[in-house]
């Protein structure tokens, strides 16, 4: 039987008891065993599909592949290794895109759907500048913060991947297919642990999230209200051994008192890509001097800087730009942790270029 007929017919019959199936899959190969041979590890009735003779799902298979579908098991040399290491691992991940991106750095940036004006910026400059320093970008497709996620880390020159909690043969939310184009298009993956015919539910997404934080070394809050799915994604990566960080926000915005109190529960403080590398050591030294920063990097503005404190006036007419392009590229280099906002401008956290 085709191999990616087998693991399709495995994702149809426990979707949405995926870890289940992965559990199974650790002590047996789908390549050396029928489907048939997992049937007493199916969840109890209504908690998973009939398994379907495999060959009814060909058709499914053809079309879902002809778009760029494809299915990857639990001990596939392509499963993605931090996932792997996750005790409710999904046992069958379908992929559309490079399905090695997943194995990459990744850093998922999660919030609110209803985000601010400022959460969207937050989360827009710190995927571009993330991208930039060399991470792959890992959010949930939903509109507000993971959508400008995603629209940041292209914009960045990065990949990004977005998980969903659907099936793959639908996006939601519809509006942002032509963003999941984008992001396969770009060097990215759309994910799924869900069989065709799953719709957007909301048990989804939950088990969508934990895969969000499993793929990724840490997970970034933007803003999130305290009863919100991206503390619960917060709560989950915490859970599985791995970083989180907060980005703080003004005391009267709701939206911020959720990363607020991750912040008081001790997760990591998010002001600049700095603050994540400084827990990466490793990765650091790899990526600090990598094509992909340089080329995301404002380029210009840090071979304007003096010694000592730059007002934003002698900046402007240093570098010829405009208030409102200055503002942007000094909001850049902040996040990156390259300048520094003291009293009367900003002081370069780097020696700067003078060629």
């Amino acid at each position: 039987m085709d191999p990616q007929l087998k693991r399709l017919a495995l994702a149809a019959a426990f979707s949405p008891a995926s870890a289940r199936l992965g559990r199974a899959l650790r002590e047996r190969s789908p390549d050396r065993h029928r489907p048939l041979d997992y049937l007493k590890h199916l969840p109890p009735a209504g908690d998973a599909r009939p398994l379907r003779d495999p060959e009814t799902l060909a058709p499914v298979l053809h079309g879902l592949a002809a778009h760029g579908w494809r299915w990857l098991a639990l001990g596939d040399d392509d499963y993605p290794p931090l996932l792997a290491d996750l005790d409710d691992a999904p046992g069958v991940l379908a992929v559309r895109g490079d399905p090695a991106v997943l194995s990459t750095p990744q850093l998922a940036l999660v919030g609110a759907r209803h985000a601010s004006a400022d959460g969207l910026d937050n989360a827009h400059r710190f995927a571009r500048a993330f991208a930039g320093a060399g991470f792959t970008v890992t959010s949930g497709l939903a509109l507000g913060v993971d959508g400008a996620a995603h629209q940041g880390a292209l914009a960045g020159g990065g990949a990004t991947v977005a998980v969903l909690g659907c099936g793959p043969d639908r996006i939601y939310p519809a509006r942002h297919a032509g963003l999941a184009e984008r992001i396969v298009q770009g060097g990215g993956a759309l994910v799924t642990e869900f069989a065709p015919g799953a719709g957007p539910l909301g048990p989804h997404f939950p088990l969508r999230n934990r895969v969000i934080s499993g793929l990724s070394l840490a997970t970034v809050v933007v803003e999130a209200a305290l009863r919100s799915g991206s503390l619960i994604t917060a709560r989950t990566a915490a859970e599985q051994g791995r970083e989180v960080f907060a980005v703080p926000g003004s005391l009267h915005n709701p939206l911020s008192k959720g990363c607020h109190r991750l912040l008081r529960d001790g997760a990591n403080w998010l002001e600049s890509v700095d603050d994540v590398l400084a827990a990466f050591g490793e990765f650091r030294r790899t990526v600090e001097h990598s094509p992909a920063l340089n080329a995301a990097r404002p380029t210009g503005l840090l071979r304007h800087f003096t010694g000592g404190v730059n007002d934003l006036d002698a900046l402007c007419r240093r570098s010829g730009l405009a208030m409102a392009e200055l503002a942007d590229q000094l909001a850049e280099l902040e996040l990156e942790g390259r300048v520094q906002r003291v009293a009367g401008g900003y002081t370069a956290r780097t020696a700067p270029s003078r060629d």
